[in-house]
């Protein structure tokens, strides 16, 4: 008895499996299509990868940034960007340049003009966001070649996107830097004009006025990524036109195959322009960004924002979209005599926002917000048609 229930038991599951199987293979052509439909689109192919792209300028870390920071026991640099981080919360690149090495308390904490800040800058501007990271920089080399390794150290356990522009070996110059998102493969390359503290090694920092290097790295990349992206720390200081080895280093750039070059190093905004390659393309170029985090002493210093645009590969070409630039200001408070008698160590209540709801502090300096976005469009023209928002 007990064998014929088994035997009932095991007839009985074929029947039904059987009965599954052939309810599946009788579905029709709309059924299967629509099982198809429900499978989750992150598993879907990008017919055209896409990706949105935020760049912010300096980030110097002036004796009063870093005073403001300090807690009780360590430094805290979030709070300056509280207010921004609606501004490139979607984007999934962001590109920062923190113009002065972090490599802690051992190297002494020190700012202009030989910057070395905390470990924790490094900490917080990745916690801020910033993930695609220049140091080919006037003032990464500040305090020599041991501080350099340990600001790239301190990077490299942060894993950001990518991290270029200053080498702790040549074989680090001579490496390309690549990470791929979306569906992109994107190569980031850095170069900078020059160094304020002499080179520790020829390799230490990129200078794009070696030929040899930007040619190397730059055909390198363009062989080995869909999309290239260029920063270029160059420029007149203080000075919104752009220069002549701007104009000739970014043809340089744009002839070897970048599709975006991002300027910093003037420490205030400059033009825009849209350059058209030989293949056909074209290569966006912001000549510079300005500042983002510091407390110089002009306007047009504080005067900074937020680059975006999105990368797109559409039929085996890059296409350029949604260029737009959403401006910020940084503020502080100092008193009539501290500034007459130069007390920098006096300047207390620095904030970062948007220039939009920066009303108030743009009177401590004497303009007003319509004043500063029409300097903003001013500044900011040229071929690339850049939207300021």
């Amino acid at each position: 008895m007990r064998w014929l229930i088994i035997v009932l038991v095991l007839a009985a599951a074929i029947v039904v499996t059987y009965s599954v199987l052939s309810k599946q293979n009788s579905r029709t052509p709309e059924e299967k299509t629509d099982q198809q439909a429900n499978i989750p689109k992150e598993h879907e192919p990008q017919s055209e990868p896409s990706l949105q792209f935020a760049a912010m300028g300096d980030m110097l870390a002036h004796d009063s940034v870093v005073n403001q920071a300090k807690t009780a026991s360590s430094y805290d640099f979030l709070p300056y960007f509280a207010s921004i981080r609606q501004l490139y919360k979607d984007s999934e690149v962001v590109f920062c340049n923190p113009e002065t090495p972090a490599a802690g308390s051992e190297f002494g904490i020190s700012g202009y003009p030989t910057f070395n800040a905390p470990l924790e800058f490094s900490r917080d501007l990745s916690e801020a966001g910033c993930n695609l990271i220049n140091f080919a920089n006037n003032h990464i080399a500040d305090k020599g070649a041991a501080a350099l390794k340990a600001t790239l150290d301190a990077w490299d356990k942060l894993q950001p996107l990518a991290i270029t522009g200053a080498n702790r070996t040549q074989a680090e110059q001579n490496t390309v830097r690549y990470f791929e998102k979306n569906g992109l493969k994107v190569a980031f390359v850095a170069f900078a004009d020059f160094s304020n503290a002499p080179l520790p090694h020829s390799y230490s920092v990129n200078l794009y006025h070696d030929e040899t290097v930007v040619t190397q790295l730059l055909t390198e990349a363009r062989k080995n990524a869909d999309a290239v992206v260029v920063s270029a720390h160059w420029g007149t200081e203080d000075s919104h036109e752009v220069n002549q080895d701007q104009k000739e280093a970014a043809r340089l750039f744009s002839r070897l195959g970048a599709d975006v070059v991002i300027g910093t190093g003037p420490h205030v905004l400059q033009g825009t322009e849209m350059i058209t390659r030989d293949d056909g393309q074209s290569t966006l170029v912001w000549y510079s960004i300005g500042n983002m985090l510091s407390s110089q002493l002009q306007v047009d210093q504080l005067t900074g924002g937020i680059a975006k645009f999105t990368l797109t590969k559409k039929e085996g070409k890059m296409t350029i979209s949604d260029i737009v630039f959403e401006p910020t200001l940084m503020s502080y408070e100092w008193s009539a005599a501290d500034k007459a008698a130069d007390r920098l160590d006096k300047r207390s209540n620095l904030k970062l926002q948007p220039l939009r709801t920066a009303k108030e502090e743009a009177v401590l300096f004497g303009v007003t917000v319509e004043e500063r976005y029409s300097k903003v469009r001013q500044w900011l023209g040229g071929s690339a048609g850049v939207k300021i928002l």
